[in-house]
This record gives C-alpha cells, sequence and structure tokens, in this order.
C-alpha cells in the first residue's frame, strides 16, 4: 500500500461517514416519527375515541374508505392483535397484584 490509497480509503470513508450522519440518518428519524405518529393516531382511535374525520371534517377533509378506496387493514390487523395481546398480559398481571396494592 502507497500513501495513495491510504488517503483514497480515507477519502471515501469521510465521505460515507457524512452521508451517513447528514443524509440517512434524518431520513430515518423522518419515517421512525411518522410510523409513531400512525401508531398513536391508531391507538387514540381504538381506547379514547378519537375520531380524525370529524375533526377535519370542517375543512373539507375526510378519509372515509368509500372516498379514498385506501385500506390500511394490512397495517392495523397486526397492530390491534398487539395491542390486545399488551392489553390481555397487563390485565393478568394486575389480577394477579396483591391485594394490598390492587385497591
Amino acid at each position: 500500500m502507497d500513501l495513495t490509497s491510504i488517503i483514497e480509503i480515507a477519502v471515501i470513508v469521510v465521505v460515507i461517514y457524512f452521508f451517513l450522519k447528514f443524509i440517512v440518518s434524518p431520513v430515518i428519524k423522518v419515517i421512525v416519527g411518522i410510523i409513531i405518529f400512525l401508531v398513536l393516531i391508531y391507538l387514540l382511535q381504538r381506547f379514547v375515541g378519537f375520531n380524525i374525520d370529524q375533526i377535519l371534517a370542517p375543512f373539507g377533509i375526510s378519509f372515509k374508505s368509500s372516498t379514498w378506496g385506501l385500506n390500511f387493514n394490512w397495517l392495523s390487523n397486526p397492530i390491534g392483535y398487539l395491542t390486545n395481546q399488551a392489553e390481555t398480559f397487563f390485565r393478568f398481571m394486575w389480577g394477579n397484584l396483591p391485594k394490598s396494592l390492587n385497591k
């Protein structure tokens, strides 16, 4: 290996580092943020009765599947299954707490 090869390798490593730091990392943060936002909206709809159509209706926006033709059951069914499992587990754990804590 000569000095030119070492400099080329160092430049490539620096370029890859800056590419990952400034381009890939923000994209991953945006994707994770969108996923968290969608899961939170789903949980609000399921447990609190939050309806995004009622909030956006005064602005003329509706997400009813008949008008948009979108079907997100492939996403909501697994999330619903996992929330049902978590809810069942926590109810089971809450029932097994000693009576002095379970008042």
